[in-house]
């Protein structure tokens, strides 16, 4: 079993919860995984069809030798194994429930969280089941991502960066923002004079810094608003993260 810490640290409570769990990995076992991202020429992500992102999710990933496929095997024994699942579900369990702010919703999350085993059962409307898939983003220079509050299938949102030098690139991390603009739909403010509209009516209220082995997460709602903020780092600069998401399947 690959040890991850299990200190977490409350950040924000509302309009949006927010945590983070610093020195998550065994720091040989981080520098491992920073190895096996894909390298990307920087002219494969472009600033106008996708604010520069780009994501590999993990049942994409292909490996260059059999170091790379023992590092990645043990990543995905961290991610999927019950131990991982379990920690995060009591710890926030409640707390996402809370932080809903529909009445509905409220109700929804308060159905257990259990791992989709994909089995059918009669008594699965009792619980909410949830599968965990995570993915490799990149974010070319002065890149970014728009604002938005995440899938309404997601049930929790966790953020491990990589960066290649902490001291330029600790203020690339997310940012969040307080708004009175519900966002029902996860819609994406993409015209660049709306978000500029956006940011004008809303509060920032927080910005997580960019840096390693530090495990960032927050629980999602519809007011649960976050961007990632261009920075002019270099012109062969990408940001590199690794994104775990717990998702609603029923």
């Amino acid at each position: 079993m690959v040890y991850f810490n299990k200190e977490l640290i409350q950040i924000k409570k509302d309009p949006i919860f927010i945590f983070k769990i610093e020195n998550f990995f065994d720091l040989d076992f981080y520098l491992d995984i920073k190895k096996i991202f894909h390298k990307i020429d920087p002219e494969e992500l472009s600033l106008t069809d996708s604010f520069g992102k780009k994501t590999i999710y993990a049942s994409e990933l292909s490996y260059e030798d059999e170091n790379q496929r023992k590092i990645f095997e043990k990543l995905n024994k961290v991610f999927y194994f019950k131990d991982f699942f379990n920690f995060f579900i009591k710890k926030i369990f409640l707390t996402n429930a809370k932080t809903q702010k529909n009445i509905l919703k409220k109700i929804k999350y308060l159905r257990y969280p259990i791992i989709d085993n994909k089995k059918k059962s009669l008594l699965n409307f009792l619980f909410s089941k949830i599968s965990v898939t995570y993915s490799f983003s990149y974010i070319k220079n002065n890149g970014g991502i728009v604002p938005h509050v995440d899938s309404l299938r997601k049930y929790l949102s966790l953020m491990l960066y990589f960066p290649d030098d902490e001291k330029k690139e600790i203020e690339y991390g997310t940012t969040y923002w307080e708004s009175n603009i519900p966002n029902f739909t996860n819609t994406h403010i993409q015209n660049r004079e709306k978000i500029r509209e956006f940011k004008s009516k809303s509060k920032q209220i927080y910005k997580t810094q960019f840096i390693p082995n530090c495990l960032y997460g927050f629980l999602r709602n519809d007011f649960s608003w976050h961007t990632v903020e261009p920075i002019n780092i270099d012109t062969n600069y990408i940001r590199k993260s690794i994104n775990i998401n717990f998702i609603y399947n029923n």
